[in-house]
């Protein structure tokens, strides 16, 4: 792997979550990998052993999009990397802030949303997707 130095006067970032990476300088192998299961309720309660990373969302492979051999890069590689300012307003859900070379990245995020309505009066419940209750 081609290395270089990385130079940084300022990087501001006001949210850093889930996995996500602030990167300055090289790095051989990152991976960063966030599973989320989020439900979202009209009236408000809490049950604290709901929901299952069981589902398909998270056990299911993942449809990589193929590579296309005839892409053509031109490259300037200068050296040293000179960044004078990053602000960042969010680094969320498996991303990189990077300035460096990486030899290999792999990210990947899951996140199975759910939302539960109350019905309205003229409809009844059919197809609706509901969390189990705890035993």
């Amino acid at each position: 792997m081609f290395k270089r130095y990385s130079i940084v006067t300022k990087l501001d970032g006001i949210t850093l979550s889930f996995s996500s990476l602030y990167q300055l300088g090289d790095s051989e192998n990152i991976n960063a990998l966030s599973f989320a299961y989020a439900v979202q309720r009209e009236k408000e309660f809490f049950l604290t052993s709901e929901g299952s990373f069981d589902s398909d969302v998270f056990q299911g492979p993942l449809k990589k999009p193929p590579i296309d051999p005839t892409v053509r890069v031109n490259r300037l590689n200068l050296c040293p990397i000179k960044v004078d300012q990053i602000f960042v307003k969010a680094t969320a859900f498996s991303s990189i802030i990077h300035i460096g070379n990486t030899s290999n990245a792999a990210m990947e995020a899951r996140v199975k949303h759910i939302r539960q309505l109350e019905p309205k009066k003229h409809e009844e419940l059919e197809n609706f997707e509901t969390i189990d209750q705890p035993d």
